[in-house]
C-alpha cells in the first residue's frame, strides 16, 4: 500500500494521541488535521507549524516548515526548508528542493537511518506541496539531509 492523503479520522487521532501532540512547544503552531499516511508501514507525515516572521516583508514567510513524522511507532519532529519552487498549480507537474534542517532520530534508530529517509521521501512525494488540497499531477522533490 502506498500513501495516501486524508483527513485524520476521529479513530486514528485519538490512536495518535494528537490531542497531546498538538500541545507540544506550548501551543505554538497550527496542527493540520489532514496527513500523508502508510497504513501498512505505519508511517505518516503531517504539518504542525509554518514559521512566519510577521514583521517582515510579504507576510515573512520563511520557508521553513516543522512537520510531525511517524515512523514504525516513534513520533519524530522535523524541521525543513523549501526552495526553487517551480509549477504545482492546477493541472501542472510540482517540483522543488527540500532542505532538512532539523530530525529527532533516536539513537537506538540510528542504524535504520536511511530506511526513514526514505520514508520521509516517500511522505513528502505523497504529500505533493499540499496533501489533500494539492491541485498538481505529480511531484519531485531533490532531498538534502546533509544537515542532520
Amino acid at each position: 500500500m502506498a500513501f495516501v492523503n486524508e483527513y485524520i479520522p476521529a479513530e486514528d487521532f485519538k490512536k495518535y494521541d494528537f490531542d497531546v501532540i498538538n500541545k507540544r512547544w506550548n501551543g505554538v503552531g497550527n496542527p493540520a488535521r489532514q496527513w500523508a499516511i502508510n497504513r501498512e508501514k505505519d508511517i505518516w507525515l503531517r504539518k504542525f507549524y509554518t514559521v512566519n516572521d510577521h514583521t517582515a516583508p510579504d507576510g515573512g514567510y520563511t520557508g521553513e516548515i516543522f512537520w510531525d513524522f511517524y515512523w514504525k511507532g516513534t513520533l519524530m519532529s522535523l524541521k525543513t526548508k523549501k526552495t526553487n519552487v517551480k509549477g504545482g498549480g492546477i493541472g501542472e507537474f510540482l517540483t522543488y528542493d527540500l532542505k532538512v534542517l532539523e530530525i529527532n532520530i533516536p539513537s537506538e534508530l540510528s542504524p535504520q537511518k536511511e530506511e526513514i529517509f526514505q520514508g520521509i521521501k516517500d511522505a513528502f512525494v505523497a504529500y505533493a506541496g499540499g496533501g489533500i488540497f494539492s491541485e498538481s499531477i505529480g511531484c519531485e522533490i531533490n532531498f538534502d539531509f546533509t544537515e542532520v
